[in-house]
Formats: C-alpha cells, sequence, structure tokens
C-alpha cells in the first residue's frame, strides 16, 4: 500500500531531525580532529594548513605523555575494580532470592544518578580528611564506583538470557562452584563483562570533574592536562590530545563490538 503525503511528510520529518542531531553530534568531533592538523600556532577553523608539528610537540612534551600514561594507569586499574565488582554483584543478585535485593541493586547504581560534581565534593572532602588526595591508587577507587554500574547493567542484562540449569547440570556433574563459575558462567558472559569492563575503563580515562578534585599536585591525567591547558594555552596540541582521547574511545567500542561478533559466530559453529 503506498504511503498517504502525510506519512510521507513524516517519514521525511524524522529523517530530517535524525540527520540534524547526527551533526549535531558528529560536526564538532571532526572539528577537533581537522583542528589537529592545523599548521598554526594558535587555535583557527578552518586550519591554515595541515601539518603533523603539534603532534611531535604532543609526544615530544614529557607532560603530555605522562599524564596519558598517568590516565591509562588509572583508567587500567579502575576498570578491573569495576569488572570484578560489578560481575560478582550482578551474579550474587541474580542468584538471591532474598528480599532487598531491589534496594542493593538500586544502591549500586546510584552513582549515575547523583550529580558528577556531588560525588567530586563527597570524594573530596573523604580524600581530605585521610589525607589520600592525589594518591592514582585512591582515584581508581573512585573511578571504580563510577564504572560499577556499567558492568552491573551489562552483566545482569546477559543473566537473564542465561539458563541458570547450566550451573545446576555442572554442580550434578560434580563440578564445584568456582570450577562451574569459571568453566561455565564466566565464559557465556564475556561479550557483556568485556562490554562493562570497557565502559569502566573509558569513563575513568576521559572524565574530568572528579580529578580537579582529587588530584591535587600529584596526579595529573590526561583530561586534567586538558583543562589547565585550555586555561592557559590554546594551541592546537589541545586538539591533539583531544583527539587521541577520541581515538581510545572508538577504538575501545570497536573492540568492544569485535568481541561480541566473535562470539556470537563461536557460537553458533
Amino acid at each position: 500500500m503506498p504511503a498517504t503525503p502525510l506519512e510521507r511528510v513524516l517519514r521525511w520529518g524524522l529523517r530530517g531531525v535524525v540527520t540534524l542531531v547526527f551533526a549535531f553530534l558528529v560536526i564538532p568531533i571532526l572539528i577537533v580532529v581537522l583542528e589537529s592538523f592545523n599548521s598554526a600556532d594558535y587555535l583557527s577553523f578552518p586550519p591554515e594548513g595541515w601539518s603533523l608539528v603539534h603532534y611531535r610537540r604532543f609526544f615530544a612534551d614529557s607532560a603530555w605523555v605522562d599524564a596519558t600514561l598517568a590516565s591509562a594507569r588509572i583508567a587500567l586499574l579502575s576498570a578491573a575494580i569495576s569488572t570484578v565488582v560489578g560481575t560478582t554483584a550482578a551474579w550474587g543478585l541474580a542468584r538471591s532470592a532474598r528480599r532487598g535485593k531491589g534496594l542493593i541493586f538500586a544502591l549500586l547504581y546510584s552513582p549515575l544518578v547523583v550529580p558528577i560534581i556531588v560525588l567530586a565534593m563527597s570524594y573530596y572532602f573523604t580524600f581530605a580528611d585521610l589525607r589520600l588526595i592525589g594518591q592514582w591508587q585512591m582515584i581508581a577507587v573512585a573511578y571504580s564506583v563510577m564504572g560499577i554500574p556499567y558492568v552491573l547493567v551489562s552483566v545482569s542484562s546477559a543473566l537473564q538470557q542465561f539458563d541458570p540449569e547450566l550451573e545446576n547440570a555442572a554442580r550434578t556433574l560434580g563440578a564445584g562452584l568456582p570450577r562451574t563459575l569459571l568453566r561455565v558462567t564466566l565464559p557465556s558472559l564475556t561479550s557483556a563483562i568485556s562490554a562493562g569492563a570497557l565502559f569502566a575503563f573509558v569513563i575513568a580515562f576521559d572524565e574530568a570533574v572528579i580529578i580537579l578534585f582529587v588530584a591535587g599536585n600529584d596526579s595529573v591525567t590526561l583530561a586534567r592536562k586538558l583543562w589547565d591547558s585550555v586555561r592557559y594555552d590554546l594551541t592546537p596540541t589541545l586538539a591533539v590530545a583531544g583527539t587521541i582521547l577520541i581515538a581510545v574511545c572508538v577504538a575501545l567500542f570497536l573492540l568492544s563490538e569485535l568481541i561480541k561478533i566473535l562470539r556470537e559466530r563461536r557460537e553458533h559453529r
């Protein structure tokens, strides 16, 4: 049945809105990437010329390189903590029949609801009282609190599609609980765990508000270095740092999709 004029108008209107939203999200990213190749010594758009000079300056500047490595170190530890705690909590809540597990889930999910500035201030006062300002391990712990909900939601969703009778069958055949988890449960949750871990890593790698409160003078991450440079040094090197952040996030999400595709292909063999 051919579409009516009203349906065609609505369809084209919807396409127009989607295009505008997509452009609103993508064009600023493209501008940052293009600006990183600007040959000028100051921020200008369109670029006055094309050059890799600011990439060379970025990697030749120990301050930028150290900040990037600090971000990676904090993000890796944070993602590891988030993955272990979030996966354990998801499995425990899924297998528990006790009352109150909904409340526990809500408490673990609450860092996504609380405004980030409130979390940052609470971390600051807590770390200041304990004299932990600037300790990168504690910064990673703070970020892991934000990463746990992503792992929790991802793994909980996967567990809803997982048949618990597989675990019961393994236990019946003599496998203990640890072996059942390692051989039966966790392999079936690989894609979900990987997706949650990647989200946790990205959050810790590029988050800028909390680090401004708890970094002190000892822990300068890439996000904080970017913030300081925006205030004092507006050069295309900022765009290089931004492009690196974008590239890391895109690469991790592509990796997550690749893991998912490979997992699905192996299951269908």
